[in-house]
């Protein structure tokens, strides 16, 4: 008897069938266990293998308080690579386009950057912040300070760059540092032996000095100088960090006053009144009055560590007081929604505010104050202070007091450093009580909003001054919480300077 034909075909078929099940479970397999290769975190034209952050990318333009300048804002909020960015933009496209050229390559190396570390460490975070200064000339002329502070979790010391852009948004004219010099050799000789004497004669940077360094890189050549900025009483020149002056220094600023200069460059920037009428300014006013004793050891970024606690932390209360601060703010959207939490449960609480996003967000700054808050000052740039010469420590924190004061008509009376870094030469030079904090949220390494709170209950007690950020949303979203369970303890909400005040 025949044996059914179909018999036969059922057997390949189970074949075919377990075949294609193995092939699909050694493919799963593979994909599951094959490396991540790329972590992108929101880098221009990028896409997004991992998790799409384009989503959480905010951009915001608006009208500088400079004519003919506008603010570009971006901001992302992603867990891993978080940035805060902001740059100026005229109707000239030729500057535009070198600004943003800019922009774009420092936002790839960060990028870059995470993907190898991610690949080490999946745990490891960064952070990228990108400000600038606008200085103006009389003639119209504008000098863009463009500051790149670029941090990362497994590292103990962030990078920061400075680079400098200049235009009149009238004329379209922008110089380069060959231009202001008339391409003059014999000029740019003389500026180089000024900048050397400048430096040389600084003795806050004696024992800081790179000496072959400081000769290669400040010898006669124009790429040497083409960080400046141009002011009506002087000329300002921007070294890197690690090229002139050892990394306890950072990026050194070196300025020549016009009295001794000002004969040099083209004619739109000679000084504007005789030469005997210029007042003779002896350079550097700060640093020559006397030597600084500057700490040995580097102190620990971790204010609770420190063995010499600062004067404006030592709270003598009573009654149960909390003192909740939030740094490197305003910030047009997460600061409005703090607000709307602090109104809620009836707070009072001090923001630390960057002078430079003050010159951004003055309505910002003006509702904080108006609610009844208080406003201090945490530099202009977020520049680690112990690593700046005493006249530019004193620029961060002065510039920042006058800007919050010439927009709320408040005076400012205290000062946070960022990073919590701070030394003699920083305590000599800071005119004003430094706050420091002994509760850290580290809301700016999870940002979690559901993590907020667990610092908070494990350190506060009476007194504690407990930090946050009004640039993350994730604070915004957890902070409801936080002071819920304060209330429920039983603190009462204050200012930093209320905690030294009986009631």
């Amino acid at each position: 008897m025949k044996k059914p034909r179909h018999k036969t075909r059922s057997i390949w078929i189970d074949i075919i069938f377990s075949s294609t099940i193995i092939l699909l479970t050694v493919a799963a397999i593979l994909l599951i266990l094959s490396p991540n290769k790329n972590y992108t975190a929101s880098a221009p034209n990028v896409q997004e293998k991992e998790h799409n952050v384009s989503s959480s990318i905010e951009t915001e333009v608006i009208d500088s308080n400079y004519p003919g300048i506008k603010i570009v804002t971006k901001t992302s909020n992603d867990k891993k690579a978080p940035f805060a960015i902001q740059y100026p933009q005229s109707a000239n496209s030729s500057f535009n386009e070198k600004v943003i050229d800019y922009i774009t390559a420092v936002q790839e190396e960060y990028m870059e950057t995470m993907n190898n570390k991610v690949q080490i460490d999946v745990n490891t975070k960064g952070e990228l912040n990108i400000s600038y200064e606008t200085l103006s000339h009389s003639s119209g002329y504008y000098s863009f300070v463009v500051v790149n502070n670029s941090n990362y979790s497994d590292s103990p010391r962030g990078k920061t760059e400075i680079r400098t852009f200049h235009l009149n948004p009238e004329t379209g004219v922008s110089y380069t540092i060959v231009d202001l010099f008339e391409a003059d050799v014999s000029r740019l000789t003389t500026l180089s032996a000024l900048i050397q004497s400048e430096i040389n004669n600084d003795v806050t940077l004696n024992g800081h000095l790179l000496s072959t360094a400081l000769e290669h890189y400040t010898k006669p050549a124009w790429e040497n100088f083409r960080n400046y900025a141009i002011i009506d009483d002087s000329l300002i020149f921007y070294f890197d960090e690690n090229t002139i002056a050892d990394d306890s220094v950072g990026p050194l600023v070196v300025s020549l006053f016009m009295d001794k200069i000002g004969k040099l460059l083209v004619d739109a920037f000679k000084p504007l009144i005789e030469e005997d009428e210029i007042p003779k300014n002896e350079s550097p006013t700060i640093a020559e009055e006397e030597k600084i004793e500057e700490s040995t050891d580097a102190e620990s970024e971790d204010p609770i560590d420190n063995e010499e606690s600062e004067e404006s932390t030592e709270i003598v209360t009573t009654g149960k007081k909390v003192a909740l601060t939030f740094d490197d703010g305003p910030d047009p959207k997460v600061t409005i929604q703090i607000l709307d939490i602090l109104e809620k449960h009836n707070a009072k609480a001090t923001f630390f505010m960057l002078g430079s996003r003050v010159e951004y967000y003055p309505e910002i700054t003006k509702k904080v104050h108006d609610a009844g808050h208080e406003l201090a000052g945490h530099t202009w740039n977020h520049a680690d202070l112990t690593k700046l010469t005493p006249e530019r420590i004193a620029k961060e924190i002065n510039d920042t007091s006058a800007i919050i004061e010439q927009v709320t008509g408040a005076k400012v009376n205290a000062y946070r450093p960022p990073y919590g870094a701070v030394n003699e030469k920083v305590r000599k030079f800071a005119n004003l009580p430094t706050v420091l904090w002994d509760v850290d949220t580290r809301d700016w390494e999870h940002r979690d909003s559901q993590k907020l709170i667990q610092n908070v209950k494990q350190h506060t007690k009476d007194g504690s001054i407990i930090l946050m950020h009004d640039i993350h949303q994730s604070t915004a979203d957890g902070l409801d919480a936080v002071l819920t369970f304060l209330e429920n303890e039983g603190y009462q909400f204050v200012t930093v300077s209320d905690l030294n005040t009986n009631p």
